[in-house]
């Protein structure tokens, strides 16, 4: 059973940069494959606040100082610590999968591309095979591999938010479009020729030549007797429900587990103190949980994040450390270390 290859019909997305992260949705009856989703400027911000946070932030390996400098510093020699963090974020985020070859002097981030994972559907083994560009395939022992899913069904098989979203990217596209159109082509009529039985040819000729003869946005319109022009218009308040629908941006946000405030839709009922508490408290962390996760099973190492650049709330860390040092729990002496010197 192959993750990323199936009998279903494949759609490639040709047109895009962004070639190492190929996006894979399965759905009912196809498979939709394609960077594409990036160019969704949601998603993209979606992606974007995730995979920073969880490259900017330090992994900490209490009794490894050198994996914890591979990680952070130096995985390989082609590879920044941030960016190879931030590589398999956002490719996990994406796909629902990402990859990185654990090596000797470091590791080493694999694209999506260059992967393939089979589970053997007896004894349920996963067997990952390497292909790297214009190179012979190998097979690469599962302790060998880092597998970072952010959701599955089964332990094994990661699946992106972007599933759950097809729907919802799919209909802010084509709102997208009708404004586009709308905005390309602004003027669109009727033009009504005072003759029956034209002909599809003779129509086609009419409206040639009319087009030709009237063409520049600020052309002056000459008709004769045989002739009217109407105008046709698009629904202003159809255009202005489109412009200000915050649906999809809403279920974006959702499906990533983002208050929506961070997508800039407006949240009346709380405050930014509350949206960024809501999101280090119930966002962050869950993504920083697969990454961990995964190192200390693979690395056979207690592996934690760095997380005191995300404490939104320090009078509320001063005040639980006053009110523990009233109670006995710290010593006076304590509690000013823990403020940093700040005396009680």
């Amino acid at each position: 059973m192959s993750f990323f290859f199936d009998t279903g019909k494949i759609e490639p997305d040709k047109d895009t940069a962004f070639l190492d992260a190929v996006v894979s949705m399965s759905s009912n009856d196809s498979m939709f494959v394609g960077a594409s989703a990036l160019r969704n400027s949601d998603v993209f911000a979606a992606i974007n606040i995730i995979a920073n946070d969880l490259a900017s932030n330090r992994l900490i390996v209490p009794k490894s100082s050198v994996l914890e400098h591979e990680l952070n510093d130096k995985p390989n020699s082609n590879m920044s610590g941030r960016s190879f963090k931030f590589a398999l974020a956002a490719q996990m985020l994406l796909s629902g999968n990402s990859f990185a070859l654990i090596q000797d002097d470091g590791f080493r981030f694999i694209p999506n591309s260059q992967m393939t994972v089979q589970q053997d559907d007896v004894t349920g083994e996963l067997t990952y095979t390497y292909t790297p560009n214009n190179r012979t395939s190998r097979q690469i022992a599962p302790n060998n591999i880092l597998h970072f899913k952010c959701f599955s069904q089964d332990g094994a098989t990661g699946i992106s938010p972007l599933y759950a979203l097809q729907d919802e990217v799919a209909l802010q596209k084509k709102g997208n479009n009708l404004l586009k159109g709308f905005f390309e082509t602004p003027q669109h009529s009727i033009l009504q020729v005072h003759k029956t039985d034209l002909s599809s040819d003779a129509k086609q000729n009419i409206r040639n030549k009319f087009q030709e003869a009237n063409k520049g946005a600020l052309s002056t319109v000459i008709l004769d007797d045989s002739m009217d022009l109407k105008g046709l218009t698009v629904d202003e308040g159809l255009l202005k429900a489109i412009n200000s629908n915050e649906f999809s941006t809403q279920k974006i946000a959702s499906c990533f587990g983002l208050p929506s405030s961070l997508l800039n839709v407006e949240e009346v009922h709380s405050s930014a103190s509350q949206v960024e508490k809501q999101y280090y408290e119930h966002s962050i962390y869950r993504y920083m949980d697969c990454f961990t996760s995964e190192l200390a099973f693979k690395l056979n190492k207690q592996v934690d994040y760095d997380d005191s650049k995300l404490t939104t709330n320090k009078q509320q860390d001063i005040d639980n450390i006053i009110e523990l040092t009233k109670a006995g729990v710290y010593s006076p002496e304590e509690a000013k270390e823990k403020l940093g010197g700040t005396a009680i």
